[in-house]
């Protein structure tokens, strides 16, 4: 059975597996084909940023040239674009191809990187209606929309001023919140109740949030798999609830499976794991 071809567009972190080394290997265990375009070079892990350096534009040009003539895409993932003159040629090049694409919008990194000035985020943000689906931190969320998120009604509030920009589908990665900032111990999160990682996802019209326990381990690529799980569940035409709800499955599979590295962090365990 012949892998569908998908571009992954994004950085190459140093010492990690991060960035493009996160999406090529969830996309090759999603039985996919990637299709790399580096963006950007960050020099960053375990809690230490050494240098980041975004790649020229018409560098980024070249390669997205280059990739359109190597013969056709099923899907395009977009995670770290830099520069906002590089945010609105990738992002322009998107919305030109007529295949899903899910846009990882990326403003600061797990080590403390920040790999979007604002000027990128304005670009980004003016473009998200060329992308099937937006998916976003809660922190980055809370920067792109000048929303301060304490809540999963606060993160509605902030899905909602993202589709407002644009946006035709949009997730955040809400992690472990309560429902209302007053709720009590039975809200996920809360101090004494059980602990979620939920994710909130707005079509414009409907919400629909999607739960896994919380776990303890943190490995590098979780939400590159959780990205490129949905963009297979949209190639293969699944709606994007069902697609979203089967990308849950696979990332949190994945964290549950993590294997340690010494003095490193964990590693994503996606060998033998399934999206279906």
């Amino acid at each position: 059975m012949a892998l569908s071809p998908v571009a992954v567009i994004g950085a190459i972190y140093t010492a990690s597996e991060r960035g493009l080394s996160a999406d090529v290997l969830a996309a090759r265990a999603l039985g996919l084909a990637p299709l790399p375009l580096c963006t950007s070079i960050v020099v960053a892990s375990g809690g230490r940023v050494t240098d980041v350096t975004d790649v020229p534009v018409d560098t980024v040009i070249a390669q997205l040239e280059h990739l359109a003539a190597s013969g056709p895409l099923a899907g395009i993932k977009v995670g770290i674009l830099g520069s906002d003159k590089t945010a609105a040629a990738v992002l322009d090049w998107v919305a030109a191809h007529d295949v899903p694409s899910v846009f990882s919008l990326t403003a600061s990194g797990p080590s403390g990187e920040t790999v979007m000035e604002a000027r990128a985020i304005d670009a980004a943000a003016a473009r998200l209606g060329g992308v099937s689906l937006v998916t976003l931190s809660k922190s980055d969320a809370e920067l792109v929309t000048n929303t301060q998120i304490e809540s999963l009604d606060d993160a509605q509030v902030a899905a909602q001023r993202l589709h407002n920009r644009g946006g035709a589908g949009v997730v955040i990665r809400c992690g472990s919140l309560p429902y209302r900032f007053y709720d009590a111990a039975d809200d996920p999160g809360a101090e004494g109740g059980d602990a979620f990682f939920a994710d909130l996802y707005y079509d414009g019209e409907d919400f629909a949030l999607f739960e896994a326990p919380l776990m303890s381990a943190h490995p590098d690529g979780a939400s590159s798999a959780f990205a490129l799980a949905t963009l297979k569940g949209l190639i293969a035409q699944a709606s994007p609830e069902e697609a979203l709800q089967a990308a849950k499955r696979f990332a949190t599979d994945g964290v549950r499976q993590a294997a340690e590295v010494d003095g490193h962090a964990p590693r994503l365990g996606l060998h033998g794991v399934t999206d279906s």
